[in-house]
């Protein structure tokens, strides 16, 4: 066996042959869903399209499978024998038929015989006897409770642990107790901070006798499809490890925490490579504990914690220069752990916590004080995780401190965390995005067709470095060959293109996808593809609840397809602000005239276009457009068509070649100057040409963004051109006030096809109404002359005299 080929399943004649041109399959479930190491069980494997499948593949070692049987096209059997040495726990299979690839499911393998649930045994009453060291598969329907009943001595370790949400079957909460003859509950578990909503349960046997095993769902809530894997025995069940992680490559002695018969402790050799979920079991009496605690493994060397270390002046000391791994137990509520370390100014590390995410129930928050005791920095949650991170520069040389604690003050023996400060280092990885929301399957793998193609977008998470990336892929199929540009400095996504020669053998393989980036000194920076599995997704808003990562890229060769998709490379280029016309062809094979539904898998940056377009049922050719906008960059990039049909049994796909397209800047540059012209009149729009790129022949001009009831003719200009004049026409009812979207569209000729420029973007025509008449003076009536009036005359009234007038009066008159 080649060291790091992990495809062990073999290819085998079929016995049921499908029609051409099928659909690639669809698998539901796995069943049982697991069974006993070194033992040969039936396999049965339920979905869709099932009827040529041809092979088995798996992720991982162990699994050697018989002929397949195809029970109907939803329904396929084989014999699978599990060898002695294949891992505990999750096992990543999918099927290949000749014409695609299934989806990836999970099969678990266990240490125990498997007995299949029995009916009934869900009352207190009537339990199915269990054997000791058994694993049980059931169903949990719903308002459903199932009961066991094993037989222990006094003494003896009682342990239930059940694969459950784990199974990736559906959103449930499964709930385990441990219950004496007389009903008295020993033990109960709902949710673990280990194995997430399953549970896990171990108590000490008070006394020979039966014991009740009780499953549920916790919430009574069950359906066909909450299976479980219940596994009852006298297995030790640790709930922590510490310390949580050591340096690789190392010896560390880990203790196991938690068991019900008391803490062990075990030296282990860590492996020479990082692994962020190492995985460990504990072992008692010959047996191992069913799930597997997890350690980080890593390059930093172990700093462990020195009780009394609760406060500043109580810290441990620390005589290891970082990059170092802090670890320690915040062991009772209100605990906190103090380390101590030293930097140099200027120097810069990432302080990460893992707690929460090797299955500890610690939810940290961590804080820097700085030589002078004072509060530099803190964080409770980063990058979407309840675990703490850190990005620390020192501002001064010194001693420096740092603090964990729980979110909510809280403590336990479990408690376990490791905090690991590192220098700022490189990193890089590679994925493929959902094809839809909450999707983590389609379009994942790889399936081309005998003299075909198909094409896929890949993305690469870049860290703490830049430059171009050179992708390769490493154990292709036999006539299977990637083609790829190198991913450009400024982006973080492109295309790959798997083509298959017509004599390709169908077959299939999982691949090592490798980007890797040479850096002026030689360094190489690398990193591979894995596939994300969000297996159980619930609320709110699609929350992942269980997720596994299949980590190598599946790569299948399949029987031809009745079209292919041609993309003639455009002869000129694509100019910022313009479009681009791609002439698409289906080469169709006869009496297939179905619609074809194209889509550009990645869009260069500052280029756009439909998502989708069709051909249509019977039509052969279609015109694909691109356009760019002002800031698209300067280069030849590479994209690819995919072509999306049906030809009677699901969806087919085949992609084009990789379609060269090259961005460059216009060939002219244009200035529209202001024009203000009346309503009712005819006027002139003034451009300003600036010649970029020479060109033959003439081009022709049109004057675009005009308001209603204006126009202008189209202009032919040529490579001399350095003005052109539009002249306007202006209805009298043309809306007036500033208009500022006037623009040109530019068709340059070259190569006996154009080149649609968009230029001069941001023009202004002012349409401004008449002038107002001004008002005729008004005439002035004629004057009437009026006779005067006649006026009476009255007689003047005589002031009556004063007595003293009157006296003087009368004096002269003596």
């Amino acid at each position: 066996m080649k060291p790091f080929r992990l495809l062990l399943a073999l290819t085998f004649q079929v016995i049921f042959t499908q029609g051409a041109f099928a659909s690639s399959p669809s698998l539901s479930n796995i069943l049982p869903r697991g069974a006993q190491r070194g033992t040969e069980i039936d396999l049965n494997f339920h979905g869709d399209r099932l009827d040529d499948s041809v092979e088995v593949m798996t992720y991982t070692p162990g699994f050697a499978f018989g002929p397949i049987e195809v029970i109907s096209p939803k329904h396929i059997r084989t014999k699978v024998t599990i060898s002695n040495e294949a891992t505990l726990g999750e096992h990543l299979m999918r099927i290949r038929t000749s014409s695609g690839l299934s989806q990836v499911k999970s099969f678990w393998v266990g240490q125990f015989g498997s007995l299949a649930e029995k009916e009934p045994n869900s009352e207190f009453s009537t339990p199915q006897p269990v054997a000791m060291n058994t694993t049980v598969e059931g169903v949990l329907e719903n308002e459903d409770v199932d009961y066991y009943v094993t037989e222990f001595k006094k003494g003896q370790r009682i342990s239930a642990e059940v694969e459950g949400i784990r199974l990736a079957g559906a959103f449930y909460d499964p709930y385990v107790a441990i219950l004496n003859s007389e009903r008295f509950e020993l033990a109960s578990s709902d949710d673990t901070s280990f194995l997430l909503q399953d549970s896990s349960v171990s108590v000490i046997a008070p006394a020979d006798g039966s014991y009740i095993i009780q499953i549920r769902e916790s919430s009574y809530t069950g359906n066909g499809n909450c299976r479980y894997r219940l596994h009852i025995g006298a297995f030790p069940r640790p709930i922590a490890v510490y310390p949580a992680g050591g340096q690789t490559g190392t010896n560390l002695e880990v203790k196991f925490i938690g068991d019900p018969a008391g803490d062990t402790t075990r030296t282990i050799t860590l492996p020479p490579k990082s692994d962020e979920r190492y995985r460990i079991r504990a072992e008692a009496d010959g047996l191992l504990s069913p799930a597997a605690n997890l350690l980080r493994v890593s390059p930093f060397p172990n700093i462990l914690e020195a009780e009394p270390n609760n406060n500043l002046a109580q810290a441990t000391p620390n005589p290891i220069a970082l990059p170092a791994a802090f670890n320690g137990i915040i062991s009772e509520n209100g605990d906190q752990d103090w380390f101590r370390f030293t930097a140099k100014k200027g120097q810069r590390f990432i302080f990460r916590a893992h707690a929460k995410s090797i299955g500890s129930p610690l939810d940290t928050i961590l804080n820097i004080y700085g030589p002078d005791k004072k509060h530099i920095t803190s964080n409770d949650d980063s990058d979407n995780r309840q675990d703490s991170k850190i990005d620390f520069t020192a501002a001064t040389d010194g001693e420096f401190t740092l603090r964990v604690r729980d979110h909510l003050k809280k403590g336990g023996t479990d408690y376990v965390y490791r905090v690991e400060a590192q220098s700022i280092s490189p990193g890089l990885s590679l994925t493929i995005p959902y094809f839809a929301r909450a999707d983590y399957q389609s379009r994942q793998m790889v399936y081309v067709a005998r003299g075909n193609r198909f094409a896929t977008r890949i993305n690469a998470g870049k860290a703490n470095f830049g430059g171009d990336l050179l992708l390769e892929a490493i154990g292709l199929p036999a006539g299977v060959t990637l083609k790829a540009d190198s991913m450009h400095t400024s982006v973080n996504s492109g295309v790959l293109l798997f083509e298959a020669t017509a004599e390709a053998p169908i077959n299939g393989a999982l691949v090592n996808l490798i980007g890797k980036h040479v850096g002026k000194e030689g360094k190489t920076i690398s990193g591979s593809f894995s596939q994300p599995l969000d297996f159980v997704l619930g609320q709110p808003n699609n929350t992942v609840y269980y997720k596994s990562i299949a980590p190598k890229f599946a790569v299948a060769v399949v029987e031809k397809l009745p079209f292919e998709i041609k993309v003639e490379p455009p002869a000129v280029p694509l100019v910022r602000n313009g479009t681009l016309g791609l002439r698409v062809k289906a080469i169709r094979k006869e009496g297939f005239d179905a619609s074809i539904t194209l889509r550009l898998l990645w869009h260069p940056p500052g280029i756009s276009s439909q998502p989708t377009i069709k051909i249509p049922k019977g039509k052969n050719e279609i015109t694909y457009t691109l356009t760019a906008n002002s800031g698209a960059a300067l280069r030849t990039w590479q994209i690819a068509m995919m072509g999306e049909s049906d030809a009677g049994k699901g969806q087919i796909l085949a992609s084009s070649s990789l379609i060269p397209i090259t961005v460059a800047e216009p060939y002219l540059g244009m200035k529209i100057e202001m024009a203000a012209v009346e309503q009712g009149k005819d006027g002139q729009v003034v451009c300003k040409l600036t010649q970029s790129t020479p060109f033959e022949g003439k081009a022709k001009v049109k004057l675009l963004g005009l308001p209603a009831k204006v126009n202008a003719p189209e202009i032919e200009i040529d490579k001399t051109t350095t003005e052109i004049s539009f002249p306007v026409t202006i209805a009298t009812d043309s809306p007036k006030g500033q208009h500022k979207n006037l623009f040109c569209h530019l068709t340059i000729p070259a190569a006996d096809t154009i080149i649609p420029h968009n230029v001069g973007h941001g023009g202004v025509l002012r349409i401004d109404p008449p002038p107002k008449k001004p008002a005729p003076k008004p005439t002035p009536a004629p004057e009437k002359k009026t006779p005067p009036a006649t006026v009476a005359k009255v007689p003047p009234v005589k002031k009556p005299l004063s007595r003293l007038e009157k006296l003087r009066l009368e004096a002269k008159n003596k």
